[in-house]
């Protein structure tokens, strides 16, 4: 007999351990099987069912290129090798495309040793890994959406490290709105980004007060170093476990610049309101003022001419030339308000410049100026409207008197005439302060003027602009760093003109035994109108209104009537119209007189009518050209 209670207890044992490992194979969420050397499986839990997309009891004594497709079962035996060779435990990631789990697998694979110590069996794990590898790809995909949405978005987007400030990644957007070449990476990481160090300052302080921000401008600097205007927006975010700021660029320069054309647009349209308004109340006095003004220019005239060769005579000359100047100013408002055109005679603008030199000689010798002339001898006249070019040549020196006022002596002005090419140059310079930079491409602009309130208008470059203009000329301040220097072009033209005053003076109307008419509402006007008349030697009737030349022109036979335009009742164009009617011919010896330069419908008028016109204030030399234009007309 022997006692088998050891060997009990043992097979027991044995049981129970089977029985556990049985147990722990047919609950464990992992894959387990045991396959023999030939790759033939022996054991496999239920949990190989999905592996093997069957039951895994179907499985055993079947080898991997009985279950799985040709791809996979090559993989499976490949890796069952590498552990009998190594005859070490592996873990590799395996995919088999038809399966519903498991399709993704992390297989550990181990040599399972017999009792003489050599490999018996190869023992495995499979590990489903299939949500985590698809979460994975998903998460990849998703990234690589983010990559390239941010890759080919229009706007530039940035990633900064919101702690350190330092830049993580920006897409091509930025590196071309920023300058940024292939081969500009290390140029670009020590590049300061913003123009100013205030706009830095500034916008650090303000992205860690604010989470988020739209529409917050700043001054950017490409790499090449010129700035330009953004609009900056960002938001606080956590990227890869750590705080980040994205923030999106917009490139504000178009929006500026059409900003800036608005802007410019509204000024102009405000000036030319302006213009428009100063136009209207220019014409509406022009006919007040500029009666009076003729009457005192024409007078002037007549008593320098009566007191000739007395010492009486150069003062009546002054109050001539003051009378003069008056009528310009007048004229140089309302020529700017009515754009009217130039009325082009042969002048000679070294005349013109004297002529402008004596009357704002006092001015300039009271400031303490000095004036230097270099005007060159046998310039060819030009073809130009003298009163224009005096008015143009006037605001430059009065500029330049102006400016010479805010330094101490010397003060100098210096005026050059010369001929270039096929312009006659005129350069009007002065050793004043000049003018700044940044005011440059401004001064011309009308009603601009850096002078106190009250002591200038803006319009005197501007007119003078204008001016030069309508005569094909080029008017520009010279680059030059002592003082203002201004540069005037003409063309020289041919000169062909026949009104000049030395022409009228040899070609006169006579007029003893011819009479003339004059028509005025006002009486001293007229009166002054008739002096001049009888001094070409007319006979002259006054009336003050169209009634009364309607009765004159019934009852005599004039050679010549001088109408004003604008009176009460029957002005000028009525008169004209019914004189047409009523005596055949009489039209021819019109001659009208104005003091509004032809504005609107007296220019339209006068464009129909076909006659001469004298502009108040009228001189004895604007008489004898009204009269030289009736020399043919027959009586």
């Amino acid at each position: 007999m022997r006692d088998l209670s050891q060997r009990h207890a043992a097979d027991a044992a044995l049981r129970a351990s089977e029985a556990r490992l049985a147990a722990f194979m047919k609950h464990a969420p992992v894959g387990m099987y045991l396959k023999d050397t030939d790759g033939r499986y022996l054991i496999a839990n239920p949990e190989m069912g999905k592996v093997f997309g069957r039951p895994a009891e179907s499985a055993i004594g079947l080898s991997a290129a009985d279950i799985f497709g040709p791809q996979e079962a090559a993989m499976i035996a490949e890796n069952d090798r590498r552990v009998l060779e190594s005859g070490q435990a592996i873990a590799i990631e395996e995919f088999l495309s038809n399966a519903a789990h498991y399709a993704w697998s992390l297989v550990v694979r181990f040599p399972v040793l017999g009792a003489d110590q050599q490999q018996a069996r190869i023992g495995g794990f499979d590990i489903d890994i299939t949500e985590q590898k698809r979460a994975a790809e998903r998460l990849l995909r998703s990234e690589r959406r983010f990559r390239d949405l941010t890759h080919h978005h229009p706007v530039p987007v940035v990633f900064i490290d919101s702690r350190t400030r330092q830049l993580i990644s920006a897409n091509p957007s930025f590196r071309e709105i920023m300058g940024i070449g292939p081969d500009d990476e290390d140029r670009f990481r020590r590049h300061r980004w913003f123009a100013t160090r205030e706009d830095y300052r500034r916008l650090k302080t303000l992205s860690r007060q604010q989470p988020r921000a739209d529409g917050v401008e700043a001054q950017l600097r490409r790499l090449d170093g010129s700035a330009f205007t953004v609009s900056l927006s960002w938001r606080h975010i956590e990227m890869d476990d750590r705080p980040v700021i994205v923030g999106s660029i917009l490139d504000l320069t178009a929006t500026k610049a059409a900003e800036a054309e608005l802007a410019r647009s509204r000024e102009a349209l405000a000036q030319s309101e302006r213009l428009n308004a100063l136009g209207s109340l220019l014409a509406g006095v022009s006919q007040e003022l500029n009666n009076p003004v003729a009457v005192v220019v024409a007078q002037a005239q007549l008593l320098e001419e009566f007191l000739g060769g007395t010492a009486h005579a150069q003062r009546a000359g002054k109050i001539r030339l003051a009378a003069e100047r008056c009528a310009r100013i007048v004229k140089t408002f309302l020529a700017m308000a009515r754009q009217r055109q130039p009325e082009r005679r042969s002048t000679n603008i070294n005349d013109l410049i004297r002529a402008v030199l004596g009357i704002a000689g006092y001015g300039l010798r009271t400031a303490g100026i000095e004036v230097q002339c270099r005007l060159a001898e046998g310039l060819p006249p030009l073809e130009v409207d003298p009163d224009q070019m005096h008015q143009v040549f006037y605001n430059l020196i009065v500029n330049a008197q102006h400016a010479l006022q805010e330094i101490p002596a010397p003060r100098r002005i210096e005026i050059e005439t010369s001929l270039e090419g096929n312009d006659l140059q005129i350069v009007i310079a002065d050793n004043g302060p000049g003018v700044p930079a940044e005011i440059r491409n401004r001064i011309f602009d009308p009603f601009f003027t850096t002078k106190a309130q009250g002591a200038g208008t803006g319009i005197g470059l501007a007119f003078s602009l204008s001016v030069v203009q309508s005569h094909n000329g080029r008017l520009a301040l010279l680059d030059r760093a002592d003082g203002a220097h201004f540069r005037l072009l003409l063309p020289v033209e041919a000169c062909t003109s026949s009104d000049s005053v030395e022409g009228v003076a040899a070609h006169s109307v006579a007029g003893f035994g011819c009479t003339a008419l004059v028509v005025d509402d006002e009486r001293e006007v007229g009166e002054t109108m008739a002096e001049l008349l009888e001094a070409e030697g007319f006979a002259v009737s006054i009336v003050e209104d169209g009634a009364g030349a309607k009765a004159a022109l019934m009852s005599a036979v004039f050679d010549v009537i001088f109408c004003d335009l604008r009176m009460p009742n029957i002005d000028g164009p009525a008169l004209f119209d019914w004189a047409c009617q009523a005596t055949p011919g009489i039209a021819e010896r019109f001659v009208f007189v104005t003091g509004d330069t032809l504005g609107g419908a007296a220019a339209r008028f006068v464009e129909r009518a076909g006659r001469p016109v004298v502009e108040k204030p009228f001189s004895r030399d604007s008489i004898r050209r009204a009269l030289n234009s009736l020399a043919d007309v027959p009586r």
